[in-house]
């Protein structure tokens, strides 16, 4: 068993309370519980600060994480001189707070596994993301394989596409959640109401929702579609034309643009369908499981973590992600199944019950630390 005062360094490159940051709150919160003394660097303020403020010794600091937008000369030039300066800096929090293990809670931050190196630290790297750039993911593979003594995956999805070589360090966890049974059973609305969460970027697929709604539209069907989410700086643009292809195709009824809420059940208990249209594999799109919980059907892009959440069409409606009149078509088809929507929405819940349960997620996540 290890000391129970054991100190662990987090590195998060968000401050907000999307997917992997909400799993941080769940690693810190049982770590913190079981006696672990917690040390955390987020890259700025935000909302994790006073969640987390009685868990962690919170310290603020830009880590130079990997983004796209950097993947150009001056980028990776600007990049390099991050890395640089927030090695420094987190070798001296572990000099100065006699830390034991960094724990990276991302793919693209990789200067706590370059330091966790230079002192002879335990590294662990929490990965959520699945990159299409070629180059990040080669290089980023190469430095996390060298600079990691453990590497945890959150579904299968995103360890086939790492494809690390040292299968030994590698740890698939899937996200936990606690699953109620016997919650109300929902009637589908006359007017449908379906419900979107997610950052506004390119990838999550927004635009390929519209599309859906545009055809929606064209067949006079009577929808809602919520859409959850903020973006990141740098993706204003790409906001600003969503908004403008809702205005030219007279969708304004029918579209609504909710920005960030903490409230997101309030909308989901209100819908008939979460419906996750991502264009590129999802790692492990929480979300989805969110609704579930809620006991709301599915739909989404038979893509990435999704189609595991949602055992291969067994616990949901898959659709293509790239073929708008399909997609329409499968949803009208399966609106008019009452009775396999029922069965989708039990079998899902049983999955999530099997494979993403709570007690199984602590019980792996503390094995890291017990070993």
């Amino acid at each position: 068993m290890v000391k129970k005062n054991k100190k662990i360094l987090f590195l998060h490159s968000s401050n907000d309370l999307y997917g992997s940051s909400k799993v941080l709150i769940k690693v810190i919160n049982l770590l913190s519980e079981r006696g672990f003394e917690i040390f955390l660097i987020l890259p700025y303020t935000g909302p994790l600060d006073n969640i987390l403020k009685n868990r962690a010794i919170i310290f603020h600091k830009n880590l130079g994480v990997l983004r796209k937008k950097y993947f150009n000369l001056f980028g990776l030039l600007n990049r390099i001189k991050k890395i640089f300066n927030s090695v420094l800096y987190i070798n001296k929090i572990i000099k100065d707070h006699t830390i034991d293990i960094i724990y990276t809670n991302t793919s693209v931050i990789i200067s706590g596994g370059i330091s966790a190196s230079l002192n002879s630290k335990e590294s662990y790297f929490h990965i959520h993301e699945i990159p299409k750039n070629q180059f990040y993911l080669i290089i980023s593979r190469k430095i996390i394989d060298w600079t990691s003594n453990k590497i945890i995956l959150v579904s299968k999805s995103v360890k086939n596409h790492w494809n690390f070589s040292k299968s030994s360090k590698i740890k698939l966890i899937y996200n936990g959640f606690s699953v109620i049974d016997n919650l109300d059973q929902k009637k589908i609305n006359k007017k449908l109401v379906f419900t979107s969460i997610g950052r506004l970027i390119p990838y999550k697929g927004h635009l390929y929702l519209l599309k859906i709604a545009k055809e929606l539209k064209d067949l006079n069907k009577q929808f809602t579609i919520y859409i959850i989410g903020d973006t990141f700086s740098g993706y204003e643009k790409y906001e600003s034309f969503l908004k403008k292809f809702v205005v030219k195709n007279d969708l304004i009824n029918n579209i609504f643009f909710i920005g960030f809420t903490k409230d997101i059940n309030r909308y989901l208990k209100k819908s008939d369908f979460l419906i996750h249209t991502t264009i590129e594999p999802d790692p492990l799109p929480t979300v989805i499981i969110e609704a579930i919980l809620l006991n709301i059907p599915i739909i989404a892009t038979n893509l990435g973590g999704s189609v595991e959440i949602l055992d291969y069409g067994l616990g949901g409606l898959l659709i293509p992600e790239n073929n708008a009149k399909k997609s329409v078509s499968l949803i009208l088809d399966h609106l008019n199944n009452k009775k396999n929507i029922l069965e989708k929405k039990k079998h899902a819940r049983n999955h999530l019950k099997k494979f993403f349960s709570e007690s199984e997620f602590n019980y792996k996540i503390l094995s890291l630390f017990n070993n």
